[in-house]
C-alpha cells in the first residue's frame, strides 16, 4: 500500500518494501538521487518545476518493486504546443529514500545520477550523464554511453573499469594510454564501469 501527499512542487509518495530488489525508471528526470532510510518503507520526494505535471507510480512485480515517472499531458492537445512543453516539463529531480541491503537498478537516458552512500548494491544504466556514488558501501555497476562517473570504495572490491574514449584516473594517477583496468581478485565487492567514451574518477583509499 503507499500514500501520497501533494504540494505546489513537491510530490512525496511511501510505500512498504516486501521485495530484495528496486528497479527505478527514470526517464522522465533530470536528476535522481538515493539516500538511505531506516525501516521498511521506500519514500519518493520529487521536486517538479512545473507542479502536478509528473505521475509516481509504485508497484511490486515478479518480487520486484518498481519505481516509476510519467508526464501527464491531458491538458494539452495541440501536437506543437505538447512538443513544446514536453522540453519544459523535463526539470524534474526525485529523491529516492530506499532501505539498506536491497539491490538497486536505475535506468534512465540524459540524467544525473547521485548515490549518497547507499547501503546496498546498486547498477546503474544510462545513456549521458554524471554519475556520483560517493563511497560505494557494497558492490556497484554503471553502463554509459557518454559522461563521468565518480566513486570512493570503502571496501577492497575487485574493480573491472573499459572506457574506450575516456579518461580513468584512479587516486590522482590518470591512466592516458589505457582504456581499461582489471583487478581480479576473490571478493564479495565489485565495481564495474563500462562506457564508449566516459571518464571515470575512482577513490580506493
Amino acid at each position: 500500500m503507499s500514500t501520497s501527499i501533494f504540494s505546489q512542487e513537491k510530490l512525496l509518495k511511501k510505500s512498504q518494501v516486501f521485495a530484495k530488489e528496486i528497479t527505478i525508471i527514470a526517464d522522465e528526470l533530470d536528476d535522481i538521487v538515493i539516500e538511505n532510510i531506516e525501516g521498511n518503507k521506500i519514500e519518493v520526494i520529487l521536486l517538479d518545476e512545473n507542479p502536478n505535471t509528473h505521475h509516481v507510480f509504485i508497484e511490486e512485480e515478479n518480487n520486484t518493486l518498481k519505481v516509476g515517472f510519467k508526464l501527464e499531458f491531458d491538458v494539452y492537445e495541440e501536437p506543437v504546443f505538447r512538443k513544446y512543453i514536453t522540453k519544459r516539463l523535463q526539470r524534474a529531480t526525485a529523491i529516492v529514500k530506499i532501505p539498506k541491503n536491497k539491490e538497486v537498478t536505475v535506468y534512465g537516458k540524459t540524467i544525473g545520477v547521485v548515490s549518497k552512500n547507499y547501503d546496498g548494491d546498486i547498477k546503474v544504466f544510462i545513456d549521458k550523464g554524471n554519475v556520483k556514488l560517493h563511497e560505494v558501501q557494497r558492490s556497484a555497476t554503471v553502463a554509459l554511453f557518454l559522461g563521468n562517473v565518480s566513486a570512493k570504495l570503502k571496501n577492497k572490491c575487485a574493480i573491472n573499469i573499459k572506457t574506450n574514449k575516456g579518461e580513468i584516473v584512479v587516486n590522482d594517477t590518470i591512466f592516458k594510454e589505457k582504456s581499461s583496468i582489471n583487478t581480479a581478485k576473490k571478493t564479495s565487492c565489485n565495481f564495474t564501469v563500462k562506457s564508449m567514451n566516459a571518464n571515470v574518477n575512482l577513490i580506493t583509499k
